[in-house]
C-alpha cells in the first residue's frame, strides 16, 4: 500500500491541519491491528523519524502517530491513530449545534465558567402601532419569540 508521510505543525485538537516535507512511500499492513488504530511497516529511513501524521488514500483517513516509531533491523513499525476530527471536518464544519465551548463565539444564556458575565436583565422596547384605552376593557399581552 501507499501512504503519504508528513510533519503536521498544527495541534490535534484543531480542524485544520499545515501538512510539510510530504512523501509517499511503500508500506505492509501488519497483522492484528484495524483501519482505525493500523501498524504500518515501511523501510527505514532516518528522515521518517522527523514525520508525526500519514495519509493512506486506500482507506481514505488521515492518522497521526500514536507513539514514535519502532525500529526493527531495517524495518520501520508505524503506530497510527485515525485522526476522527480531521477526517470528519466537512461534516463537523457543517453541523449546526449549540457548542458548550468556544474560543471565539460564546452565548452568554449558557453557562459557562470560562467567560466572565455579569448577571442582569435585557430589556427592549417598542412602539406599537395602535394605542390602548383603558376604558374599553382589559387587554392580555402575550410576546412570542425571543433574542
Amino acid at each position: 500500500m501507499q501512504l503519504t508521510l508528513s510533519k503536521n505543525t498544527k495541534p490535534i485538537n484543531h480542524m485544520t491541519r499545515t501538512f510539510a516535507e510530504p512523501v509517499v512511500v511503500a508500506g505492509f499492513l501488519r497483522d492484528g491491528c484495524d483501519i482505525f488504530s493500523p501498524q504500518i511497516e515501511v523501510e527505514y529511513n532516518a528522515a521518517y523519524l522527523q514525520k508525526n501524521y500519514a495519509h493512506i488514500p486506500e482507506y481514505g483517513r488521515y492518522y497521526y502517530f500514536s507513539e514514535p516509531p519502532t525500529i526493527e533491523g531495517k524495518k520501520m513499525i508505524l503506530h497510527l491513530m485515525a485522526d476522527s476530527l480531521y477526517n470528519f471536518r466537512s461534516v463537523i464544519l457543517s453541523s449546526q449545534c449549540i457548542a458548550e465551548r468556544s474560543s471565539s463565539v460564546y452565548d452568554l444564556y449558557l453557562t459557562d465558567e470560562a467567560v466572565a458575565s455579569e448577571a442582569g436583565y435585557t430589556y427592549f422596547s417598542y412602539s406599537l402601532p395602535y394605542t390602548f384605552h383603558p376604558d374599553n376593557g382589559k387587554y392580555i399581552l402575550a410576546v412570542a419569540g425571543g433574542v
